[in-house]
């Protein structure tokens, strides 16, 4: 599991410095916590939509907002979880990265989840009343 994560990170790493992809990579094992915290609550919103809340109108821009609701969430936990070392002083400063790499190490997290929630969205829609969203029925 943590090198599918490490894989899938790896193709947005140049986002960010090489001393916070140590880190998450080497040190903490980040990399593994980021992504299976960005697909538990991907697949939590998901399930919101799809079989819990199950809109009845204005279905697309509801599917938006619940995705923007995880990103929001996923954006949160990636912030907490690299901006922490920095604050706590834990990191020694040869090896500190700077704020706008873990807010960029956030927008990557956010672009995966959006994948996740895309692909979630194409396999599991068909059994809910929502099975047209994302796209639109014709």
């Amino acid at each position: 599991m943590e090198d599918l994560f490490n894989t899938i990170y790896g193709w947005t790493r140049t986002w960010y410095s090489d001393e916070l992809d140590d880190y998450l990579y080497d040190t903490v094992h980040g990399y593994l916590h980021n992504g299976l915290f960005m697909f538990i609550s991907t697949i939590f919103f998901f399930v919101l939509f799809y079989y819990i809340f199950k809109p009845v109108r204005r279905q697309f821009f509801w599917w938006c907002m619940y995705f923007v609701f995880d990103a929001i969430v996923v954006f949160a936990f990636a912030i907490y979880y690299t901006m922490t070392p920095l604050v706590n002083n834990e990191i020694a400063s040869e090896k500190e990265w700077s704020n706008l790499d873990c807010i960029f190490f956030g927008f990557s997290d956010i672009c995966w989840a959006f994948v996740v929630y895309f692909i979630l969205a194409l396999l599991f829609k068909w059994w809910s009343p929502c099975k047209f969203v994302p796209f639109i029925k014709f």
